[in-house]
């Protein structure tokens, strides 16, 4: 049997050997991004990378390695994307948003719909240039923002019966709606309302996005996509989900995380979760 500190010197020649690898990789991956940037094609290549990950399986020897192959194998094509992602970001090849930013928002001859529970802040948070238009529900409010009745939505961010809020956010990306504001009247969540307009506009020290997209119920599928946020050291802030179909079973994600779209590390995130996602919305840039 061998000494276990020779053993230990072998695995740290081995793991110098994968880092020297890893590396080449990587520089290899700058040499595949300098190609797509020139002749325009996408990143994401699920096909090609599904074949790629059958092949380092059929490579191991045992079903452990196996599996173990083509975990790692995911995670370096995770890495090798996301590389490639920033690479695209620095040639001025980003997501476009569509979002335009203002210094502040004109409430005068504007008007606001709002729901009862959320009255008393409505009252508090808008001027009185602002006339206010009570309407029942959530569904009903929405439907007065897409006919044009009126200017602004003022929604409480939590349903008061379920305390959900993930059904709030889907109408509001059913609607093709975006989030202006975000107002507190306490620190509770149940106190938090959102300012919801037709218009994409993003408020000048915008430091809170939130975004949905949807994700297949497979292994791995939301993990994978966290990706994007891990390599660029961004900090999410919260996650839910809901159902949008039942066979198969579907999810929409939505997320929030800090940051403004202006930043680099958001612009390579975007692209990434873009090109990966289905259905990536961005429901607001705001405060």
């Amino acid at each position: 049997m061998k000494d276990l500190g020779e053993i230990r010197q072998e695995i740290d020649k081995i793991d110098r050997e994968i880092v020297d690898l890893y590396e080449k990789r990587m520089d290899l991956s700058t040499q595949v991004a300098d190609y797509k940037i020139s002749t325009g094609m996408q990143v994401f290549d699920p096909q090609r990378e599904i074949a790629k990950l059958n092949a380092v399986a059929e490579m191991a020897h045992t079903d452990f390695t196996s599996h173990g192959a083509r975990e790692l194998f995911e995670h370096i094509m995770c890495m090798s994307r996301e590389k490639q992602y920033q690479l695209l970001t620095q040639h001025g090849m980003s997501t476009e948003t569509g979002f335009e930013e203002t210094d502040s928002l004109d409430f005068t001859n504007a008007t606001a719909a709002y729901v009862s529970s959320s009255e008393v802040a409505a009252g508090s948070y808008f001027p009185d240039a602002c006339r206010l238009l009570l309407c029942e529900n959530w569904i009903s409010a929405c439907e007065t923002l897409k006919l044009e009745e009126v200017d602004y939505l003022f929604l409480p961010v939590q349903d008061p019966e379920s305390g959900y809020v993930s059904a709030n956010y889907n109408l509001v990306a059913e609607y093709g709606f975006y989030i202006l504001e975000e107002y507190h009247t306490s620190p509770e969540p149940q106190d938090r309302y959102l300012l919801i307009s037709r218009d994409r506009i993003a408020l000048n020290g915008a430091d809170k996005i939130t975004m949905c997209f949807e994700a297949p119920d497979v292994c791995g599928s939301l993990y994978h996509l966290m990706s994007h946020l891990t390599y660029n050291n961004l900090n999410m802030n919260r996650i839910e989900s809901i159902v949008i179909n039942r066979d198969p079973l579907d999810y929409r994600f939505f997320m929030d995380v800090s940051g403004n779209l202006k930043d680099a590390p958001i612009k390579n995130a975007l692209l990434g979760f873009s090109e990966e996602a289905r259905n990536f919305k961005i429901l607001g840039n705001y405060r």
